[in-house]
Formats: C-alpha cells, structure tokens, sequence
C-alpha cells in the first residue's frame, strides 16, 4: 500500500512541474517584446508541425490592428505542391495577441475543385496551384496522368506577362497567362496547357524530353 501510496505521490509532483514548466515556457514565448521575425519563426514552426508535408510559405507580415506588439501573419498552406491536384488555404494569425490560434481566410482549392471560380466571372488565378488544379480539368491532362501515374507525374505552373509568337508551338503572342507542365517518369514527352488569368484554356501542347 505505501508503495501504491509513493507512486501517485510521484505522478502529482510531476504532473506539478509539468503544469509549471509549461507555464513558464508558455509566458516566456507570449508575453514581453517580440520582433517581426521571432513572430514569423514561431508561427511558421507551429503550422510546420500542425501541417507535416505542407509546403508553408509567409505572404505577408505586418504590425497587428489588435494590440500593440503583436504581428499579423499571414500565410499559405499547400498539400501536394507538384502534383495534379494541390490543396490551397490562407491562414491568418495575430501573434502574440492571439497566440497560435490561427484563422483559415480562404480555402483556394482541394480535391481539384476551385471554390469560387464559376460564380465569379472576373476570377483571377493568382497562384500557381490554382492554375495547376485548374489545368486538371481538361481530359487531356487527365489522360495523361491516368496513363503515367499520378505518383509518377510532376506539375509545376509558371505566369508570363507576355510571350512572343516562338516562345510555344502554337505560334501566338500572349498575354498574362499561365503556362502548366506536366512532366511523368516514364513519359517520352512533357504535356503543356496556356491557361488566361480567368482560367480559360487557351491551348496545349507537347513536347519530347
């Protein structure tokens, strides 16, 4: 019995500590001045954690409306960056006011659906793995990663502000587009799409690797 009795004795008296080391290290990460680039550090390790194989990257930082000290940060979290179907949110925090409770503001695409964009006629593809997720609707890019495999098959999207009449096969000058390349392992080519700010397939191509 006095064993019993020593054990959970033991167990309190480290529950104790814990509950104190964790408030104490809890205080000294929240209260007191933090830079813009402590913020930026804390924020992204907690995401990074929450997040495993998440590609996050900072968007903006800027002294917060909430309180004095703190930073608002926001970011963006990506699943599946190179792949067909890449998943994209905006998250906001307001650190240290808030702590690291972060907001989700907006959630682009997932499952290769693009919330927003057929209710909106004046939509603009402001990222890459919007444009990469709106490319995997047509038949052609579907084809393709059906026939090499999705594991198998890179995506990776770049804007142009303007390219001349040489710089693809189909021989036209363009304009704000964006241009999506699908390259597999074991393909012998790359399959390319022209996407239009708005989304709208503009024309495709391929070429030998």
């Amino acid at each position: 019995m006095d064993l019993i009795m020593k054990v959970l004795v033991l167990v309190i008296v480290i529950a104790v500590v814990a509950g104190l080391l964790f408030i104490v290290f809890n205080r000294q990460v929240t209260t007191g001045p933090v830079t813009e680039a402590q913020a930026e550090q804390l924020v992204l390790s907690d995401v990074n954690a929450t997040n495993p194989g998440a590609l996050v990257t900072i968007i903006n930082a800027s002294p917060s409306t909430l309180e004095s000290g703190s930073w608002n940060i926001v970011l963006s979290v990506v699943y599946n960056a190179t792949r067909a179907c890449p998943t994209l949110s905006i998250e906001d925090f307001d650190y240290p006011a808030t702590g690291l409770s972060g907001a989700t503001i907006n959630n682009y695409t997932s499952n290769c659906i693009i919330y927003g964009i057929s209710s909106a006629p004046s939509y603009v593809i402001s990222s890459p793995y919007i444009a990469i997720a709106r490319s995997y609707n047509s038949t052609i890019a579907k084809n393709y990663v059906t026939t090499y495999g999705y594991s198998n098959t890179q995506v990776h999207a770049r804007f142009y502000s303007s390219l001349n009449s040489t710089s693809t096969p189909l021989n036209q000058t363009l304009a704000s587009v964006w241009i999506i390349n699908y390259s597999a392992t074991p393909a012998s080519f790359n399959q390319y799409f022209v996407l239009s700010l708005s989304g709208a397939v503009l024309g495709n191509y391929t070429a030998q690797k």
